[in-house]
């Protein structure tokens, strides 16, 4: 039986990831009624954290840029009033790249020392590592600015390619396009890209905002909030219910309300019907407009070019709660993010992952407890795996896994697990004898989890011609309707995931001030 709500909010947020929660609590805290409803118990989304016993397991933080001091995203903090709440911690490197022929460590925020490491190793390009380092030094600033700026997104594309001229310039080139122009080693340019596993395509098919997140941690460093991510999720929840909001966990949105051209209210799965004057979805782009919206509300158009649209690629990841002799087989504690490839070419490496290929495909070790002991209970380690991979693999489980049937799912899981962690242990020796809890996710959790059309991880892939704030469709054909999420500009990451839910906020308080 429905239940009519009657209180009509000024927002109903659909979904408590870190873009949807920063635009709540950004309105709430500026007078507004806000009702943010998440179908997990849980807020944060990729943004949260799991325990299992004595362990503390991200679910997909390893490093968040720019949370220093005075830095960008602790700005943000600052603005929403906890930065005091946490205590940021920073690895003394940023990755630690284990190729080939390569056992490089990229300094933590300090771009001028990673500069200097690739013309120590590669003399005969000095020229042109210096070059490119110029370059894209002056596209990170203009990216910064651009996020940054105060003024209304329609002036800044208008007047971008007057002020922001370096990332104009690069636009509508890749990552590749631009690393060409001054580099001639093919080795070299993979290790200045190495890590393209968290932008998920290889340099060859991204944009250069990619590039320009990756010179952010080069510059402002990459850092962990001790105890775990869920810190900054529950934070925000808080400044929303102390500011007169409303959050409801457990509480699954399965369709907007749509009143001729204008939408109006959300139903809940349990039948509840929420009216409210902003509808703002923090779910997928996918989600919103498939499953959410009835069709007929939707131009054919509209749907033709989102169906065009290409979702990131997903991941496998292996959690691990590792005893309390782990540490002692460590060689170095200074370890946090290590990127462990088998090969200097990018586009094979891709084919691999597009492929499953769990034996040959670059991945991630990260080893929490070299930085966050909190993670673990006594002496206990907190560290995890984590590999690219398609849903397409596991497309043939997804029948039998919304079924509760899981056995050859479960077979398959445990076999790649096997197998990321026995290449693990070419660069951490004997890990698999300190194995007290294992967990696995793939690219079917990503998506039961979250929603996220085959369970993608990024938002929208990094291509080119997904770049731009139009390209990420910015201009919804339903009023009081907006996204709020990696699902829009300026794309993923949990600092531009804050400053979109902040921006949009601040353009719907502005305009309902001036109407």
């Amino acid at each position: 039986m429905k239940q009519l709500t009657k209180s009509n909010y000024d927002a109903i947020v659909i979904g408590s990831g870190l873009g949807g929660l920063s635009c709540g609590a950004y309105l709430a805290k500026n007078g507004c009624k806000v009702l943010l409803l998440e179908k997990q118990a849980v807020p944060g989304g990729y943004a949260s954290t799991f325990k299992r016993g004595d362990f503390t397991f991200d679910v997909g933080l390893h490093l968040l840029n720019a949370a220093d001091k005075g830095q960008s995203t602790y700005k943000f903090f600052e603005l929403y009033g906890f930065s005091e709440k946490m205590e940021i911690l920073k690895p003394k490197d940023f990755a630690r790249l284990v190729f080939p022929d390569h056992d490089l460590r990229f300094p933590n925020g300090d771009i001028n020392k990673i500069r200097a490491l690739l013309e120590e190793a590669f003399p005969k390009e000095k020229e042109g590592i210096q070059e490119l380092f110029t370059e894209i030094t002056r596209a990170y600033k203009d990216t910064l600015n651009l996020f940054t700026s105060s003024a209304p997104m329609w002036l800044q594309m208008l007047l971008f390619p007057i002020r922001y001229k370096t990332l104009f310039s690069m636009m509508n080139k890749t990552i590749s396009q631009v690393v060409d122009k001054h580099l001639k080693d093919e080795r070299l340019k993979t290790l200045f890209f190495a890590n393209f596993i968290s932008a998920g395509l290889p340099p060859s098919r991204l944009n250069v905002f990619a590039l320009c997140g990756e010179v952010d941690f080069y510059t402002s460093g990459g850092y962990y909030p001790k105890g775990g991510n869920q810190i900054i999720p529950n934070s925000f929840v808080e400044v929303i219910n102390i500011n007169g909001g409303e959050v409801h966990f457990n509480t699954e949105v399965t369709s907007i309300i749509v009143n001729g051209n204008k939408a109006v209210g959300v139903v809940t799965k349990r039948g509840e019907e929420f009216l409210g004057t902003q509808i703002i979805s923090n779910a997928s782009a996918m989600e919103t407009f498939h499953n959410l919206i009835d069709k007929k509300s939707l131009p054919a158009k509209f749907l033709a070019r989102l169906d065009r649209m290409q979702p990131s690629i997903s991941a496998f990841e292996v959690f691990l709660g590792l005893d309390e002799s782990f540490r002692q087989t460590l060689k170095s504690t200074d370890d946090y993010e290590i990127v462990v490839s088998d090969t200097y070419d990018q586009e094979e490496d891709y084919e691999w992952i597009l492929n499953g290929n769990t034996e040959k495909a670059n991945f991630t070790i990260t080893l929490f407890s070299n930085l966050d002991k909190s993670l673990a209970k006594g002496d206990r380690f907190v560290a995890s795996l984590l590999q690219n991979h398609p849903y397409s693999y596991w497309k043939r489980f997804e029948e039998a896994y919304n079924a509760g049937k899981k056995e050859e799912y479960n077979n398959e899981k445990d076999r790649l697990a096997g197998i990321l962690i026995k290449r693990a242990e070419r660069v951490i020796p004997e890990l698999s004898k300190h194995i007290e809890v294992i967990e696995i996710a793939t690219p079917l959790t990503m998506r039961r989890y979250t929603g996220n059309h085959n369970g993608a991880i990024y938002g929208w892939a990094n291509t080119v011609n997904q770049f731009s704030p139009k390209d990420r469709l910015a201009k919804l054909p339903i009023k009081n309707l907006f996204l709020s999420s990696a699902w829009t500009f300026p794309g993923e990451g949990q600092s531009t995931n804050i400053a979109c839910g902040y921006q949009l906020a601040k353009k719907l308080i502005k305009e309902a001030n001036t109407a």
